[in-house]
């Protein structure tokens, strides 16, 4: 079965499904571990971990599609990534289709911003027309080999209205897109954030009531779950910074306390590890299969 197979069967329970955002292959390895399903390639993970730069469209097809493979080569679980804007025109998007169903991509999200494209949470996000976003599904389409291979189609247009943005999503799967990914950091002109939570629900619902097909967040309210989002519509919820918020947070507090004292032990007397490096590290990884490997291979190790 194919991973496009694999997360359609997923999708198809009634439970929204969550795909924490992970950035590298290691990352992948510790969500897989840890019991996540399906997983989301972050394009602000990505182009923080593997350029050291933000998420204002710095990453190429090339960088993208080497860390998808890498990291679809390090785990089994269906795996969704954030595609940009496609790279560039249709030869590109279908070079960028092509590439990730080789890797063993489940999923490709492609977006109706202006390229280069910026981070929602960023001022100054543009969007193209519907007829230019439409073009880049259908070379997305026309590109796909799998037919399970799932296409989802992002939108930013709550840059102009919540109306605009259901708008595009309906008009983006009536054209053959499998998931809408309706992008809502903007009601109105003002963050969403200036919204309770409740009301910031009642703005998600309307969306999802809205869109006629499966439909992906990315936020959900302070005070709210995923279980929930279900319940008003959502088909999955990409959670995408939080794992490397973590990660930045707890390696910035490692690092703090090692120049402030000159070794590794302060912090590890407040934080104390649940996974040792390196060899609790390395059993995360899959070392006994390595060894057992060596084995059965006949290498003498010792």
């Amino acid at each position: 079965m194919s991973a496009g197979a694999r997360l359609r069967a997923l999708l198809e329970r009634e439970e929204c499904l969550v795909t924490p955002g992970i950035y590298d292959a290691l990352s992948a390895r510790i969500a897989e571990h840890m019991g996540f399903e399906a997983i989301a390639i972050s394009g602000f993970g990505v182009e923080a971990a593997l350029l050291g730069r933000p998420d204002i469209g710095l990453l190429t097809l090339d960088e993208l599609t080497g860390q998808a493979r890498r990291i679809a080569g390090a785990v089994d679980v269906p795996i969704t990534c954030d595609g940009e804007t496609g790279f560039g025109g249709v030869h590109n998007i279908a070079r960028l289709m092509r590439e990730m169903e080789d890797a063993g991509i489940a999923a490709i999200q492609i977006e109706d911003q202006e390229s280069p494209k910026r981070c929602p949470v960023l001022d100054g996000r543009t969007v193209v027309s519907v007829e230019e976003q439409l073009v880049r599904l259908k070379a997305a389409l026309a590109a796909r080999r799998d037919p399970d291979f799932l296409i989802i189609a992002r939108s930013d247009a709550d840059v102009i209205s919540v109306d605009e943005l259901v708008l595009r999503c309906n008009r983006y799967l009536a054209a053959g897109a499998d998931i809408a990914m309706p992008i809502c950091f903007a009601v109105d002109g003002q963050p969403i954030t200036a919204l309770d939570p409740d009301a910031q629900m009642e703005v998600f619902a309307r969306i999802a009531r809205g869109i006629d097909g499966p439909v992906k967040g990315v936020l959900i309210p302070a005070g709210y779950t995923a279980a929930d989002m279900g319940l008003i519509g959502y088909k999955i919820m990409g959670l995408t910074g939080g794992p490397i918020e973590a990660s930045v947070n707890a390696l910035a507090a490692s690092l703090t306390a090692m120049r402030r004292t000159g070794s590794e032990a302060a912090y590890r007397a407040g934080h104390p590890p649940a996974i040792t490096a390196p060899s609790g590290i390395m059993d995360l990884l899959g070392l006994a299969d390595f060894l057992e490997f060596e084995r059965r291979t006949g290498k003498d190790t010792g």
